[in-house]
């Protein structure tokens, strides 16, 4: 009798994107700025309602975004991080994280092994190596 074959998960890299604003945006004007990189899932982030100022409610301003997902074009992820960055953008950070899967379906995310910070003019310098952060500010 053979005992049943272990289900195994997988290491992968996806492409993982923090966007901080130089003012918050609404929630329109926040996805529309995040056109420039289509194809990626956006999560965006609001701020807990005390941290905000007096009559505005969480879901109308957004500080910040994350977006996540196969990279599949580096000079198209690089031309939306120059328009960005000449835009709305206040800092991004962008790298290629490591992160593992079960055969059930649940992520462990690896942490970076490295971070490298870069003025904001640099996204050519951006090379998008597995497990490196870049931190253009």
């Amino acid at each position: 009798m053979s005992s049943p074959t272990p289900q195994t998960g997988s290491k992968t890299f996806e492409l993982d994107m923090h966007i901080s604003f130089a003012t918050p945006l609404t929630e329109e004007a926040a996805k529309a700025a995040l056109l420039v990189l289509e194809g990626f899932t956006v999560d965006l982030y609001r701020p807990h309602p005390r941290a905000l100022p007096s009559g505005h409610m969480p879901h109308e301003l957004v500080p910040s975004a994350r977006l996540m997902g196969v990279l599949r074009d580096p000079a198209t992820v690089h031309s939306g991080l120059e328009a960005l960055l000449n835009g709305p953008a206040r800092t991004v950070e962008i790298g290629l994280r490591g992160l593992l899967r079960s055969a059930q379906g649940q992520t462990e995310w690896m942490p970076w092994r490295k971070n490298v910070v870069l003025p904001r003019q640099a996204v050519d310098q951006v090379l998008f190596a597995e497990g490196i952060k870049y931190i253009l500010e």
